[in-house]
């Protein structure tokens, strides 16, 4: 967990040096739901997040409400799993596939059977090339 917000500053001192934005602090809420997220895409997923937060937030906090909205949906169904074991990346990629034929190509409805939100689906397949 330590790693993780020691990566977490890395990425914003990055983009801080980078971008007219500052980031002095990280809310509460927002770290907490960045050291409680699992990181399937690891390190490249983080420094996306953080990315996306310089891009849509403004002033010198973090906020919950910058983060991508996949973090900041209710998940209504769990994610397939394997024995409660996280499934491969060749799993993954192969439930996709079964989503998007059982839903005749409907990417929203094919995201809810699997418990995600469009925009983690869609980061899914790009990272699969499905």
């Amino acid at each position: 967990m330590s790693d993780i917000s020691l990566l977490i500053w890395h990425f914003i001192r990055q983009h801080s040096a980078a971008n007219f934005r500052k980031i002095e602090k990280i809310d509460p809420q927002a770290m907490r739901t960045l050291l409680d997220y699992a990181w399937p895409g690891n390190i490249r997923e983080l420094h996306n997040v953080v990315e996306y937060a310089f891009a849509v937030g403004r002033g010198t906090t973090l906020r919950w409400s910058e983060l991508p909205p996949e973090f900041r949906e209710s998940r209504t169904v769990e994610p397939q799993t394997v024995q409660n074991a996280p499934l491969s990346a060749a799993e993954e990629s192969a439930a996709i596939r079964q989503a998007l034929e059982r839903s005749n190509g409907r990417v929203t409805q094919a995201a809810r059977s699997l418990g995600m939100s469009r925009a983690a689906f869609w980061r899914k397949r790009k990272i699969y090339g499905v």
